[in-house]
């Protein structure tokens, strides 16, 4: 039965997202010596407030759907669970809101919350909109958290540092962004004749399996040539920019492939794995572009 409700709540996404957040905060934050508004202990409760205030969306999204039908796990329980992570989710935000002193944050929180909850009690159905929410979310999150944790006491020269690491993460939540969305479309395909079962009103539901394809197909290009551009325009370093072509434009030529040539359901399946490794390998060059930007440029 946990194990269910840890399924519920996405928990694996939630982690990762856990992750990224202290990923970015130690690469182009506190890896650049910047002194920022929150510390290790202020973001882990930060990451811990919106957890539970995602971890609520799900649980509440779940309640609405499962009610009358069998379910894995007592409905009862997740009504308890609902409030126990929507208490949490504020608690934690107006601790931190209070701890560094912006107790007007506290709305912020409050905000989100409530947003959460209207967007999981009116969304029981699959639909295209819904997957290009869930494909923006976690992106823009993080790139809120990092505006959110802002430097502070800035040099001239840190201005310059960090203007370029702030550009590099909104590049880097583009394709994140693009990629999230590529992959809803990977996963509806090979779901197709369930959704249309459902009456889920997804891409491929929609356009049709070969339009749906293309349409993938075509945000994948543009994330290649975004990761190229970026590569060739900014690194310089020889060993770095084959490193970056590695992590991020060889899997994604890969991915171009497999997409073109997909056409069964276990074809879309082991596409959908491929990608998840290489959102993975993208994510191993933050740090690279990181260390480039702070240590090979003068």
């Amino acid at each position: 039965m946990l194990i269910a409700f840890f399924n519920i709540i996405h928990w694996k996404e939630l982690l990762y997202f856990i992750f990224l957040l202290f990923l970015f905060k130690f690469c182009f934050l506190y890896g650049c010596g910047f002194k920022t508004t929150l510390s290790f202990l202020d973001l882990s409760i930060l990451s811990l407030s919106t957890t539970f205030i995602i971890g609520t969306g799900y649980l509440t999204n779940y309640y609405k759907r499962k009610q009358g039908k069998k379910n894995v796990f007592p409905l009862d329980k997740i009504k308890a669970s609902i409030l126990f992570f929507s208490i949490s989710g504020i608690s934690l935000g107006v601790l931190l809101s209070f701890k560094i002193s912006k107790p007007y944050y506290s709305f912020i929180f409050l905000c989100c919350l409530i947003a959460t909850l209207i967007y999981a009690n009116n969304t029981k159905k699959k639909t295209f909109l819904n997957s290009i929410g869930r494909a923006f979310l976690k992106p823009f999150i993080i790139l809120v958290v990092l505006w959110f944790d802002a430097p502070i006491n800035l040099n001239t020269s840190q201005w310059d540092l960090f203007f370029k690491l702030q550009s590099i993460a909104i590049v880097y939540v583009i394709i994140s962004f693009l990629s999230n969305f590529y992959r809803e479309i990977i996963i509806d395909i090979n779901q197709i004749n369930y959704d249309y079962a459902r009456k889920n009103t997804t891409l491929p539901v929609i356009l049709g399996r070969k339009r749906a394809k293309n349409t993938a197909l075509i945000i994948v290009v543009i994330v290649s040539i975004i990761i190229l551009y970026f590569s060739i325009t900014y690194i310089k370093n020889k060993i770095l920019l084959l490193a970056i072509f590695f992590l991020g434009t060889v899997p994604e030529l890969f991915i171009i492939y497999l997409l073109i040539n997909a056409s069964s359901s276990n074809n879309y399946k082991f596409l959908y794995k491929v990608s998840n490794v290489a959102y993975l390998l993208a994510i191993f060059s933050v740090p690279i572009v990181t260390y480039y930007f702070k240590y090979v440029i003068k």
